[in-house]
C-alpha cells in the first residue's frame, strides 16, 4: 500500500489497527440523524506532561478551541442539543492543523442524553458515523455500531511520540461508561456534566434555588450580525409607606399600594443592579454588524421584586431574518440550573424567548421556552407562554 493511500475504511475496520500519517491536518466529522445529544470531542496528552480537551462550550468550563492558537483544534459547533429531531442530519465538525505538541490524542463521541441521566444504551441504536478525512481528500470512516453498553465511545487515538516517524491513527474502538471516560482518558476529568443542560425541552422547568446574585443571561456570537439580549419584566405589587419620619415614629403613617410596573431592561435601558428592578444589562455588543468575540449579560441583583421576567434575544434591524443565519447562543443560569439555547432556528423571525424567571407563586421558577416571534413581545403578551 502507498503513502498516498493514507486514510482508507479498511485502516480502521479492526479495533488495534493502526495507520501511520503522513500529513497533519485533519478533519474529524460526526453525523447522526437519531433522537440523541451526540458530542464530539478530543481530549490530549502534551510531550510536556499538560492534558485537556477540545468540547463544547457549552459544558461548564469548556472550549472550542482555535486553529491558531495551541492545541491548533477548533470544533464548530454543539449539535442536537436537547436530542433534536430525528428527521435532520446533526452535524459536529473538529479540525486539527498540527500535532507538533501533542503526545497522544483521543477522539470521542459522547452521548449526553444518556450521560446526563445514567443511563445505558448501545450506539448501534442510534445512526452515528464518523469520517477521519486529511488534506488530501482521502477519508476514513467509523460506524458507532458498538452493542456494548456506555455513554461514551473513543473511537481512535493519534500517537505522536517519533517527530521523525510522524503521527500513528489507531483504532480503539472501545465503549466506556462516563466514569470510567473521566478515570482513563488524559484531561477528561475536567469534564462535567452538571451545567450543559438542565432544562432540554421546551416547557421544562425547575425551581429557582437562589434569590439573591448569581443569576444571568449571556448572549454569544461571533457572525458580522448585530445581536441584542432583552429582559421584559413585570415587577410584584408592593406597599410604600407614606407621612414621612415623624408620621412613622407617632404611628399616623399609612400604607400605599404600588402597583405592578411593566418594563424593558435592553441597550437604550441597561439598569442597574442597586436600583429597581435590580436588573442590568452590561453592554452593547455587535453595534453596525461588526463580527468577532461579541458577548451581551444581564445580571439579576434580587429577584424577589420580580413576578416575571423574559429573557430575550434579537436580531437588530433585520425584521425578516432567521436566527440560524448566525452563530448565536443564549445561557441563562440560576445557581447550579443552566438552560443553553443554540439559537439555530430556520423560522423566521427575529425574537427569540429565551426562558422565563417566574416568581408568581411561593417559589420561584426558571422555564425553557425558545419560541420564535416575528414581533416584539412584550410581558403580558407572553402571559400564556
Amino acid at each position: 500500500m502507498s503513502q498516498n493511500e493514507d486514510l482508507v475504511d479498511s485502516i480502521l475496520s479492526n479495533q488495534g489497527d493502526k495507520r501511520q500519517l503522513f500529513v497533519s491536518d485533519l478533519t474529524v466529522k460526526l453525523s447522526w440523524h437519531a433522537d440523541v445529544d451526540l458530542d464530539l470531542m478530543a481530549f490530549y496528552r502534551t510531550k510536556s506532561g499538560e492534558v485537556g480537551g477540545i468540547y463544547s462550550s457549552m459544558y461548564a468550563d469548556g472550549g472550542q478551541g482555535s486553529l491558531n492558537t495551541f492545541p491548533y483544534m477548533k470544533l464548530d459547533q454543539d449539535a442536537g442539543v436537547g436530542g433534536g429531531s430525528g428527521d435532520d442530519e446533526k452535524v459536529e465538525t473538529l479540525k486539527i492543523a498540527k500535532f507538533d505538541d501533542i503526545k497522544e490524542l483521543y477522539l470521542v463521541a459522547m452521548n449526553f442524553t444518556d450521560a446526563s441521566r445514567n443511563q445505558k444504551s448501545e450506539f448501534a441504536s442510534f445512526d452515528g458515523r464518523v469520517t477521519i478525512k486529511n488534506e488530501r481528500g482521502e477519508e476514513a470512516t467509523v460506524v458507532l455500531a458498538s452493542k456494548e453498553q456506555g455513554a461514551v465511545a473513543v473511537f481512535a487515538r493519534i500517537e505522536h511520540t517519533n517527530d521523525l516517524l510522524g503521527a500513528v491513527l489507531h483504532n480503539e474502538s472501545q465503549v466506556l461508561t462516563f466514569t470510567d471516560f473521566r478515570a482513563q482518558l488524559p484531561g477528561a476529568d475536567q469534564l462535567s456534566l452538571a451545567n450543559k443542560l438542565l432544562l432540554q425541552s421546551s416547557g421544562d422547568s425547575a425551581d429557582i434555588s437562589v434569590i439573591n446574585g448569581d443569576i444571568s443571561a449571556q448572549l454569544v456570537w461571533t457572525a458580522s450580525v448585530d445581536l441584542d439580549l432583552h429582559c421584559f419584566y413585570l415587577t410584584k405589587e408592593t406597599e410604600a409607606q407614606s407621612g414621612g419620619f415623624l408620621s412613622s415614629l407617632f404611628g399616623s403613617s399609612s400604607a400605599k399600594s404600588v402597583p405592578p410596573q411593566e418594563g424593558q431592561i435592553y441597550f437604550g435601558n441597561r439598569g442597574k443592579l442597586k436600583n429597581l428592578p435590580h436588573i442590568e444589562l452590561d453592554q452593547d455588543a455587535g453595534i453596525g454588524d461588526e463580527g468577532g468575540d461579541n458577548e451581551e449579560n444581564i445580571r439579576f441583583g434580587d429577584i424577589s421584586v420580580i413576578d416575571r421576567a423574559i429573557i430575550v434575544a434579537n436580531i437588530f434591524n433585520k425584521p425578516n431574518a432567521r436566527f440560524g443565519s448566525y452563530d448565536g447562543r443564549v445561557s441563562l443560569q440560576a445557581g447550579e440550573q443552566e438552560i443553553f439555547v443554540p439559537l439555530n432556528t430556520k423560522e423566521m423571525g427575529a425574537w427569540c424567548v429565551i426562558a422565563e424567571i417566574n416568581n408568581e407563586g411561593s417559589t420561584p421558577k426558571i422555564i425553557n421556552i425558545n419560541k420564535v416571534l416575528k414581533k416584539k413581545p412584550s410581558i403580558r403578551s407572553l402571559s400564556n407562554s
